[in-house]
């Protein structure tokens, strides 16, 4: 958590807070002010039911952090991550974990679908059907679900697309890049 006030254009003149910014949207701010995700972070009910369902689908224990009480943050990759790209965070005292309807998915890059989901078959997990929602010559999905109802999707993309999806997914039919 950010407790120090951010330093907005020198034309301003006055210190913000995050809320500030929040408000603030377009503004640039000076200098080179570098952000990326680092991780995912949710709270799991059943920890060694999480690791297991997780180490099964790929993931790796980087570390743990002993909140007390039995609570604790485990941190988690994928061989050859070089950071954490999840967090599990086990509160048990703060009662049963709610998804709600505001979380959606984590989409997992894989590089064979069809021998992924043989392997997550074979260790015990269900993976769904996979799915083509871009059609024959688009990537290949296929879903999963933890412990707690987390989603996973797994994503196969075509030959020679890069990693992630960028801008050039979303280019209309005459080669431009749609408006914001």
């Amino acid at each position: 958590m950010i407790t120090a006030p951010l330093r907005v254009p020198e034309t301003a003149g006055l210190t913000a807070s995050i809320a500030d910014l929040r408000r603030w949207r377009g503004m640039i701010l000076p200098g080179k002010l570098t952000m990326r995700t680092l991780h995912t972070s949710y709270r799991v009910s059943n920890l060694s039911a999480s690791l297991d369902f997780y180490t099964a689908l790929g993931y790796t224990q980087v570390g743990r952090v002993d909140l007390g009480g039995g609570a604790s943050l485990t941190m988690l990759n994928f061989p050859g991550e070089e950071v954490v790209t999840l967090e599990l965070v086990h509160r048990p005292a703060a009662g049963a974990v709610d998804i709600g309807t505001g979380f959606s998915h984590i989409p997992v890059q894989v590089d064979d679908l069809p021998a992924t989901l043989g392997r997550l078959s074979e260790a015990g997990l269900k993976p769904g059907p996979v799915e083509r929602p871009g059609g024959q010559d688009g990537p290949q999905i296929s879903w999963l679900t933890d412990p707690d109802g987390y989603r996973i999707e797994l994503v196969q993309w075509p030959p020679g697309h890069p990693y992630g999806i960028t801008a050039a997914d979303f280019q209309n039919e005459s080669g431009r890049e749609p408006r914001n």
